[in-house]
């Protein structure tokens, strides 16, 4: 290094610390570096959805696609039902008003293609069949608590590959619940703060192939890692601001409003690129909250300003 440095001249200088530079930033701070280092080849697709006459999209908090790249969309307005399905073109396929939600959170489909709904203003969470039979609850609605049977305003929801249950339960009680593919409680761990196993906010959760478990504390601009039983592992802080993630293509992508960006990381945690930038524009994602990824490589991202945006390859 030092004699690649003294043989070339001050452009040269110049360009490498640029480099190194760019390296520190990606690995520590990534949110600073204005341009990806690797061009992921996305572009938005405006005017993707196409809602049925006179409805309207509000606040959309979750996002989420079934083994058949169907996409689920829970939001909280009031000029369309709350959750509404699309296919991977765009059309309405369906929708369902036959229950009632207090405040719509994420939403999520299991490798059974069953729908879970968390309606953290209730402190409950759904499971519903593909056609929207009810088929048990976690929680007791309306009922706040802090143990193996009450949640207060749980955020998201993840599985294993066994269909054990990994609870956000997130804005007031800051842990992580573990249930049995029953939904019997196994084990909880989490506490307020900002070190190792603690969180400000565990906003959204997922798990990989091995079990790990991937929890996007929001608020403490953090993603932390844990074994299948909660043990730390590690800990990515150089991401950004992380409303949600979703594993796909190798590693992961995820959402961050404040950055107005989707950015794809490696397993490893490495930061591979990413798109976006802040604002409400067409391609802009500045209240961008959930986010999920289509068979054909295609993203949804859903936005809290009532926005539904489509990322495809060219």
């Amino acid at each position: 290094m030092e004699k690649e440095m003294n043989g070339g001249d001050t452009g040269d200088i110049q360009t490498y610390c640029r480099g190194e530079l760019l390296a520190f930033l990606l690995r520590k701070r990534a949110w600073e570096v204005k341009r990806s280092p690797t061009e992921l080849g996305y572009r938005v697709m405006p005017g993707w959805e196409q809602l049925p006459e006179g409805q309207a999209l509000g606040r959309v908090a979750g996002v989420a696609a079934d083994s058949a790249d169907r996409i689920y969309v829970f939001h909280r307005g009031k000029d369309a039902p709350p959750l509404l399905c699309f296919d991977s073109e765009g059309k309405c396929l369906s929708s369902w008003s036959h229950m009632s939600f207090r405040q719509p959170h994420m939403v999520h489909c299991d490798s059974d293609d069953n729908v879970w709904l968390i309606d953290d203003g209730a402190h409950v969470i759904y499971k519903l069949s593909p056609e929207g039979e009810i088929l048990f609850t976690l929680g007791v609605k309306g009922v706040s608590g802090e143990d193996g049977t009450h949640f207060n305003r749980p955020t998201d929801i993840a599985f294993n590959a066994q269909g054990e249950m990994y609870v956000a339960d997130g804005y007031e009680n800051k842990r992580i619940a573990k249930f049995d593919p029953q939904g019997n409680f196994i084990s909880q761990w989490g506490s307020l703060g900002d070190g190792p196993g603690q969180f400000a906010l565990p906003h959204a959760i997922s798990v990989d192939e091995v079990g790990l478990v991937y929890v996007a504390d929001r608020a403490n601009w953090q993603i932390q890692i844990f074994d299948p039983d909660g043990t730390f592992v590690e800990r990515w802080a150089h991401i950004g601001r992380p409303s949600d993630l979703v594993h796909a293509d190798g590693g992961f992508y995820v959402c961050d409003g404040p950055s107005g960006r989707v950015t794809r990381v490696s397993m490893s945690g490495e930061v591979i690129g990413f798109f976006g930038k802040a604002g409400n524009d067409p391609g802009q994602m500045g209240a961008a909250h959930s986010i999920t990824y289509l068979s054909n490589s295609d993203i949804i991202v859903g936005h809290l300003d009532g926005r539904l945006q489509k990322f495809t390859r060219r």
